[in-house]
């Protein structure tokens, strides 16, 4: 039977041998249960999976050298992606403004001059809002400032917020779904810190026309009535997106923002998926966008 094959292999290692005795102790204790579990997995037919356990536990009893080459790619791809998050955090952090509407915070990104772009349900039914810009003149410097309410979206979760600021705005572009499994970068006021946003990095898992079938829990004010007119672009990623981050810029590894975040994804039982946020993508928000602008509500659009 090829279940016992892998066996073998842990076998020829000679550097237990000399260790002490807790270690041979736990080899045997592990490998009894993993012969056990071939054992168990061969009886109902899956020699497959058999042939893949052993060989799994086995590096983890004797630490050869074998395991030190593979760590070394796995510390260089972590760095890499650890320095881009990074850099994209120093180059755009001062783009990402913090909007307080009561008690309450979110987040919102500069779009183009003088306009700030963040989710419905940030600003609820408020006319004005204090927008915190922050000051690229100083590290972690802000002005606070009040931004005038124009139009919103319940259906894409918008709002359009007029304020005169000299930032430069983000780039924008475009995803589909040739793009999933690419890197992406959030940035919000989680932590409600005026000049000190968050960051969080992760992947795009999956990017979907949303149909009336599809719920997503945001704020209380999220319109959960049947999706009318066009339906929406979504964007669902698995980095971290906290309280306070709604309304924050999805950038790709470019500096580009795709999408805006806005709540996470809920099942059809109603239950959280457990790490996969939601954004709208900016396909949604360009077909809205001049018209928020004019103060219209483009929910029904």
């Amino acid at each position: 039977t090829p279940t016992p094959q892998p066996i073998p292999t842990a076998q020829p290692t000679p550097t237990p041998q000399p260790t002490p005795t807790v270690i041979p102790f736990q080899e045997d204790e592990i490998r009894k249960i993993a012969v056990n579990e071939a054992i168990e997995i061969a009886r109902i037919g899956d020699i497959y999976l058999a042939e893949e356990l052993i060989p799994e536990i086995v590096p983890l009893l004797v630490p050869e050298p074998t395991p030190q080459p593979t760590a070394t790619p796995q510390s260089f791809e972590s760095n890499t992606t650890n320095d881009l998050a990074y850099e994209i955090y120093r180059k755009h952090k001062n783009k990402v403004v913090m909007i307080e509407v009561g008690n309450s915070t979110g987040t919102g990104w500069i779009i183009e001059d003088d306009w700030v772009i963040t989710n419905e349900h940030v600003v609820g039914s408020n006319a004005f809002v204090i927008v915190f810009v922050p000051d690229p003149s100083s590290d972690n410097g802000f002005t606070s400032m009040q931004g005038q309410v124009f139009g919103v979206d319940k259906k894409r979760d918008l709002a359009a917020i007029k304020v005169i600021h000299n930032i430069e705005p983000f780039r924008t572009r475009v995803v589909d779904v040739n793009e999933i499994g690419k890197d992406i970068f959030t940035i919000g006021y989680s932590a409600g810190n005026p000049g000190v946003p968050s960051s969080h990095s992760g992947i795009i898992s999956y990017v979907k026309t949303v149909s009336t079938t599809l719920k997503f829990e945001k704020g209380e004010s999220y319109y959960r009535g049947d999706l009318l007119g066009k339906n929406v672009s979504v964007i669902v990623f698995d980095a971290a997106a906290d309280p306070g981050d709604s309304g924050g810029p999805i950038i790709d590894s470019e500096g580009n923002v795709v999408g805006i975040i806005y709540g996470f994804l809920e099942s059809t039982s109603g239950k959280r998926v457990t790490g996969q946020q939601t954004g709208t993508s900016f396909a949604s928000i360009s077909d809205v966008w001049e018209t928020l602008k004019s103060g219209e509500d483009t929910t029904f659009k």
